[in-house]
């Protein structure tokens, strides 16, 4: 009896989930847009019903039964496409409300409550400035293959080689990540040029 319990509100638990993402395909995990619609977030704390610490069973089954009930509007023990589309607008919705929040959080540089345009493109340069750092260190940590924080003029030489070899490459069509006939990737990824095959 148990387990039919346990199973039947983990059944109505996902039930719910499954019309949000019905709802919401297209909003992908941390409400980026993809094509494997919302993958809704475990609350640990909403399922720790009596707040011990530990989750239960039968605490995973009540918080399945509590929303399904929530989502069973009119309260008859079945969920209706509209009452799934409604679940599924409220959960679009306040996922959206924090993602806009901390958007605004994040480009609001006068902390006016209000995005410019020149506050975007800012932090889209800001952006692209972070990406371009860390790019210019993962290569200086490759070619500083003894890890002493320097790089040699061999280390310097031996980077630069491969480098030259990669370009090479790309001009014969077996550049940096492509494949060849078998699927392998001939591209040279490792530290110290070792291609992956």
């Amino acid at each position: 009896m148990k387990r039919a319990n346990l199973m039947s509100g983990v059944l109505a638990a996902a039930l719910v989930m499954g019309g949000a993402a019905a709802y919401a395909e297209g909003m992908g995990s941390k409400g980026k847009m993809g094509m494997h619609g919302p993958r809704p977030m475990m609350n640990f704390e909403e399922i720790d019903a009596n707040a011990d610490g530990k989750i239960t069973k039968e605490e995973i089954a009540a918080m399945g039964q509590a929303r399904f009930a929530k989502a069973d509007a009119n309260g008859d023990g079945f969920l209706t496409v509209e009452e799934m589309n409604a679940k599924g607008l409220e959960m679009a919705k306040q996922r959206i409300e924090t993602r806009s929040a901390k958007m605004l959080e994040r480009m609001d540089a006068d902390k006016d409550g209000r995005l410019s345009l020149e506050e975007m493109d800012a932090a889209k340069e800001a952006r692209k400035a972070d990406r371009r750092a860390k790019m210019a260190d993962k290569m200086f940590d490759r070619a500083d293959t003894d890890d002493d924080g320097a790089i040699s003029k061999d280390e310097f030489d031996a980077a630069k080689a491969r480098m030259q070899e990669r370009m090479d490459n790309r001009k014969d069509g077996k550049g940096w990540g492509k494949k060849d006939r078998g699927g392998k990737d001939r591209g040279d990824c490792d530290r110290g040029g070792k291609s992956k095959q």
